[in-house]
Parts: structure tokens; C-alpha cells; sequence
């Protein structure tokens, strides 16, 4: 652990008794790049509480004014309200505080274990974060809380697996990779790239069997893996580095390899139609040629 990432959970322990002595205040722990030991000088501090009964923004802001927060804001988290997202400075320190009610994060632990839950919110698969928080969490309150939550979550489920990797097992004709290249369309080509490397981590996660954590951090994840491309991180930095048509040649041995893994793993899972579909080839016309 890196000595960015030890002095914000030490931060957190002096700063977190001020929130947790509200009753309804059940459980709190540090989550985020702290707890994994790789924090560096632009992070935040990032806290999590459960409550009994989730409080109110007025309420957390009446709360937050008298313990001397600065440059306060709040947002909901969820179509229904299940949670806040608080941002403040409080010791010099940007911290990023998340709220929950109890019983919410115990009916997205069972989504996630027992429905196997792969939903998400644009790029954030939002419940499957919550899981991995909980598991990897540094509890500051309410250990016997997180305790029966992360035994609820190991193991990973191998229907979580599937389904992940299944969901995600949708690249289209790699051909129009080539197509952009030729067209020198650089933007429309960064941007496949982008979504092409997002789903081959989002199926990595699953065969990895890790709650999906987001995209930050990449190069930690990459090493994290056991299963995995080999060289996978200095590869994917050539994906975007070199020159466009190397590039590509990279990504598709990656989707590849991919692929031979997804079927060592999940000899369950048939990628024959899958291999199809990106070994297509676009027509190429010709202009006709006068006698």
C-alpha cells in the first residue's frame, strides 16, 4: 500500500466519527483506490454509509455544514432515489461520500449473488460496484454489517460469469476496422477501439470472476488478472499508440485470444456464431471498366 493511499484511510478515521455518531448511521467503510493501495496525488477520499434509513439531502447538508465542510454538493443515486452522492472538502481533502439505506444495498447484493445482475448505467455496471466495494471494503463501522455481506458475496457466482461474458460477447465485423483505416476516419476508429477494449475487459472481469469495478485503473486490473492475453496491458497500450494500422492489427489478436480463453473457461459457451460474424468481410465494388 503507497503512502497516498495510507494517510486517506488514516484521514478517514479521524474524520469519520463526526458522520458515524448519528444512530441511524449503521455501517461505513473506505472504498476506491485507498483501499487497493494505489491512491496517488490527484485521488479523493471516498466513504460509504448505510443507513437504516436513508437520510434526506437537507439533512446531510445540516450535517455537513456543522462539522465545517467546504464547496458542498449532492446528487441522487438511482432512478428512485436509493442513494446520495456527496462531494465536500474537509481537511484540505476532496472526499466523495455515498449513502445508502440498508436494506437497499441487501436487496443489490442478492440481484447481483442470486439474479445475476449485469445491468448497468451507461458505462457503470452500478450494483456490481457496490459488490466489489463491499468486498475489498476497509470498515470503519459496523464489521458484523459487511461481514455477512461479503460472505453472501464469495464466491463469485459462475452463472455471474456466463451471463457476463455472454452479454458481451457482441463485437461486430472486425472488417470495418480496416474500412475506418482506410478511410482515415481517426476519430470513428478511437472510438471503436475504445469499445472494442470496454467489452473485452467487461468479459475478462467475468472470467476473472470480479465484481466489475469500473474502467479506472486499467493497468492495475490488467496485472490483477489471471486470465488474460499475455503481455495484455503493454498491448493494449499499442492498440492506442501505434501507428493506426498496427493498432488494429493488435486489437484483433487480443479479441482473439479473448475468445480462446472465453472457451477454455466456458466450454459451456458456443462462439461459433460469434467467430462468424466477426470474421465477416464487407463487399468491395469496383467502378466498372469501359470496353
Amino acid at each position: 500500500m503507497n503512502e497516498h493511499s495510507v494517510w486517506r484511510i488514516s484521514l478517514a478515521h479521524k474524520i469519520a466519527p463526526a458522520f458515524t455518531a448519528n444512530p441511524k448511521v449503521e455501517a461505513c467503510f473506505v472504498f476506491g483506490s485507498a483501499v487497493l493501495g494505489i491512491s496517488d496525488q490527484y485521488s479523493d477520499l471516498e466513504l460509504a454509509f448505510i443507513w437504516s434509513k436513508l437520510p434526506s439531502a437537507e439533512e446531510l447538508q445540516v450535517k455537513a455544514q456543522s462539522v465545517g465542510v467546504t464547496g458542498w454538493e449532492i446528487e441522487p443515486r438511482g432512478e428512485t432515489t436509493q442513494g446520495w452522492l456527496e462531494q465536500f472538502y474537509l481537511s484540505g481533502m476532496k472526499v466523495e461520500a455515498g449513502h445508502w439505506a440498508r436494506d437497499t444495498i441487501d436487496n443489490i447484493v442478492i440481484d447481483v449473488v442470486e439474479r445475476y445482475d449485469v445491468s448497468q448505467n451507461g458505462l457503470v455496471f452500478e450494483k456490481q460496484a457496490i459488490a466489489f466495494h463491499l468486498q475489498r471494503a476497509v470498515v470503519l463501522q459496523g464489521e458484523d454489517i459487511i461481514k455477512q455481506w461479503q460472505t453472501q458475496l464469495s464466491p463469485y457466482p459462475e452463472e455471474l460469469t456466463v451471463a457476463m461474458v455472454q452479454k458481451h460477447l457482441k463485437f461486430r465485423p472486425f472488417d470495418g476496422q480496416h474500412i475506418l483505416t482506410d478511410r482515415l476516419e481517426i476519430p470513428m476508429l478511437y472510438e471503436n477501439k475504445c469499445a472494442i477494449v470496454r467489452r473485452l475487459l467487461n468479459i475478462l472481469f467475468g472470467l476473472n470472476r470480479v465484481y466489475h469495478p469500473g474502467f479506472k485503473w486499467t493497468r492495475y486490473w490488467a496485472e490483477e488478472m489471471s486470465i488474460k492475453p499475455s503481455g495484455f496491458f503493454n498491448r493494449l497500450e499499442r492498440v492506442f499508440q501505434a501507428d493506426a494500422v498496427s493498432g488494429i492489427h493488435e486489437l484483433r489478436q487480443l479479441v482473439e485470444e479473448v475468445f480462446d480463453l472465453v472457451e477454455r473457461t466456458l466450454p459451456q459457451v458456443d462462439l461459433k456464431q460469434q467467430r462468424e460474424i466477426f470474421d465477416r468481410t464487407y463487399p468491395r465494388w469496383k467502378l466498372p471498366v469501359d470496353d
